[in-house]
């Protein structure tokens, strides 16, 4: 299981075999380190040595993110994964192979934009929205005859890869901003937003579902700091950048548009000394995208869970890098 950590003065200590979550001098938590799979800290607070230890031993990964969505650093125990796997992603980000899979993201993502409006328009019927879930299927069209070749130049190719996207993505976001609540006040997607809660609310949760991405990521042995597509920058694990653009939507975009369409959180629900959101918030966020990844749904006539389909993904693109398969991405037609 994933175990989150939020808020002030909080301490992580080792008692025997278990994992103790301290809030001051008391203890608010505690769990066999057997059963935890990896630790996201999104507080300020102490950890012993003794803990680290005791993670390393039981291969638990520790994620940090900071207040406004993003990963500070990924901590875990060497691993003797297979070096042949790390060799071919490195030659992927520079390859045919990597196109082929990069291209496969984001029809993935724009396929899920498509039917993240689709679903959210249902009941309203905007006839406006309508025409942008139009636009955005001629998108996915357009980007379908986009022809990958031997001898194309990777970096163009790569460019090319992300003008398509970024056009889905200024239809999408319109679409979104018709469909929230006027008072929101939502104009577009912003990574650095002031006083805007929507785009606090995604930003947090995108890291959330980035810690879940990258645990399975280095458990699987691929190297998160090399994107088949987003490029190599210092500090950037752009593999997770990659990966995440297929769960974005499902996973991310509907929970923020339900909370905030039911009114659980709005703009006074942001800290406006440093546009994050406040903790309460945090938690009510961090706890409902925990729940919807964890949540049962049907995918191919199966019956699992986001976590499920996430570690599937990832073996799939293992499984395209040791191969040379074609990788299939991950959506919802509905």
């Amino acid at each position: 299981m994933k175990l989150i950590i939020d808020g002030y003065n909080k301490t992580l200590r080792k008692k025997d075999n278990q994992i103790v979550v301290m809030e001051k001098d008391n203890e608010i938590y505690r769990i066999s380190a057997n059963k935890v799979s990896d630790i996201t800290i999104m507080a300020k607070g102490h950890i012993t040595f003794d803990t680290l230890n005791l993670m390393a031993k039981n291969n638990i990964k520790l994620i940090s993110i900071n207040y406004f969505g993003q990963i500070n650093y990924i901590l875990e125990s060497p691993n003797q994964n297979n070096i042949v796997l790390k060799k071919l992603q490195y030659q992927a980000s520079e390859n045919h192979k990597g196109l082929l899979i990069s291209k496969e993201f984001i029809t993935s993502k724009m396929k899920n934009q498509k039917s993240t409006i689709k679903t959210l328009n249902k009941n309203k019927k905007i006839k406006e929205v309508k025409i942008i879930e139009n636009k955005i299927k001629q998108n996915i069209k357009d980007f379908k005859n986009f022809k990958i070749t031997l001898n194309d130049n990777i970096f163009t190719s790569k460019n090319k890869i992300m003008g398509f996207e970024g056009i889905a993505s200024v239809n999408y976001w319109e679409a979104v901003s018709l469909l929230l609540p006027d008072e929101i006040n939502f104009k577009k997607r912003n990574q650095k937003p002031e006083n805007d809660v929507v785009n606090s609310m995604l930003n947090y949760g995108y890291a959330i579902l980035a810690s879940e991405i990258a645990k399975n990521i280095v458990t699987l042995g691929l190297d998160p700091y090399c994107g088949l597509l987003h490029a190599d920058l210092k500090r950037r694990q752009s593999l997770i950048f990659d990966l995440i653009e297929e769960f974005r939507q499902q996973i991310v975009d509907k929970t923020v548009f339900k909370l905030i369409n039911t009114n659980q959180i709005n703009e006074t629900n942001i800290d406006k000394r440093n546009n994050s959101l406040k903790l309460e918030s945090r938690k009510l966020l961090a706890g409902e995208i925990m729940a919807k990844i964890h949540s049962d749904l049907t995918f191919e006539n199966e019956k699992v869970t986001y976590a499920k389909i996430i570690e599937n993904q990832t073996k799939k693109l293992v499984k395209s890098l040791l191969n040379n398969t074609e990788y299939n991405g991950f959506y919802l037609n509905w």
